[in-house]
């Protein structure tokens, strides 16, 4: 049995009111409208029926990610490995579900296309949510990335900005802050998406990546995604394969990885999904004082969900200046 991806019109009913959401864009009420945006569409009712009655099969290749994290990236090393480096598309969404987020033109769970037409038997599916929403099943395969939330935080930042309802929202970053340490950023809490995940790290069909890692060794990545995926490649398909997932390939077709979605306008020209492509520098945008922050609310959320991920291990620590702290 598949899920069933809502229509234009229910989705359109599960918003607030236009006029709501449209006076507080005008009022300059951003952190205002990005929460009772989130709050309609981003509650547990929606969470549950996005995989609703679905039962993922040895075709199912998961990239399960809190945004920000590597998503796209991931999902095209995946897809291009499906596909031995040929994969071509008009538009990513096109070949792989998103099943969490409705998209009029994208392709959904119920179409068998991108599992016929790839020359593995693979296809890639895309989420965000958390892991308690993801259907588990040992036949299908399961790539999870964590990323330091102080640059997930920084990626979500600069997204919203430039891909957003109505139109462009000059964020202040104390705002954006304010969201995060409320668990009220588009895609919730970073604590409890990596607490969930963590605990699926040792199952032998998921293969748990640190964004970073990934960074230093975008080869053995590669080569370890496709071992993993059970695909063999020739030197030749690798080196596609890493071509296509470059950064520089990547940002030259950023277009081609930009969601669409209702109510969502692009306000930029420039690229916007394929930003910097980096590990580290969240400096560029928050001080070490509010790097801190972040860090010590993930530690604490990551406490009070009684998981043992070690953050400490994992991410750097920001470390304000001693005189800075004594204020």
């Amino acid at each position: 049995m598949s899920s069933r991806k809502p229509t234009t019109l229910e989705t359109i009913a599960m918003l607030p009111s236009l006029a709501h959401l449209w006076l507080l864009y005008k009022t300059r009420r951003y952190k205002e409208l990005v929460y009772v945006f989130n709050r309609a569409l981003r509650n547990t009712k929606q969470k549950r029926s996005a995989f609703e009655g679905y039962t993922p099969t040895e075709h199912d290749v998961f990239v399960c990610t809190y945004a920000k994290s590597g998503t796209y990236w991931t999902m095209q090393i995946a897809l291009q490995i499906a596909h031995y480096g040929e994969a071509e598309f008009e538009n990513i969404h096109d070949i792989i579900p998103w099943p969490d987020v409705f998209m009029p033109t994208a392709i959904t769970l119920e179409d068998s296309q991108p599992q016929t037409q790839s020359p593995t038997g693979l296809r890639i599916i895309k989420t965000h949510l958390e892991s308690e929403f993801v259907p588990y099943h040992p036949s299908a395969k399961y790539i999870v990335i964590v990323r330091d939330p102080k640059e997930a935080f920084v990626s979500s930042y600069f997204f919203a900005k430039a891909l957003s309802p109505f139109g462009p929202m000059d964020f202040s970053v104390e705002d954006w802050i304010e969201l995060f340490l409320a668990n009220q950023l588009p895609y919730d809490s970073w604590a409890t998406h990596a607490a969930g995940f963590w605990s699926w790290r040792q199952r032998p069909n998921v293969l748990y990546l640190r964004f970073d890692e990934m960074k230093r060794d975008h080869h053995g990545t590669c080569k370890r995604i496709a071992d993993f995926m059970g695909v063999k490649l020739t030197e030749a398909q690798l080196q596609k394969v890493l071509d296509k997932s470059s950064f520089q390939y990547m940002k030259d077709i950023d277009h081609k990885f930009t969601p669409s979605m209702p109510m969502i306008v692009k306000n930029q020209a420039d690229s916007i999904m394929i930003r910097r492509g980096q590990s580290g520098g969240a400096d560029e945008l928050i001080s070490t004082e509010q790097q801190a922050l972040i860090d010590h609310f993930c530690q604490a959320e990551l406490g009070r969900l009684g998981s043992d991920l070690p953050y400490t291990e994992m991410f750097k620590l920001a470390v304000p200046e001693p005189a800075l702290l004594a204020h």
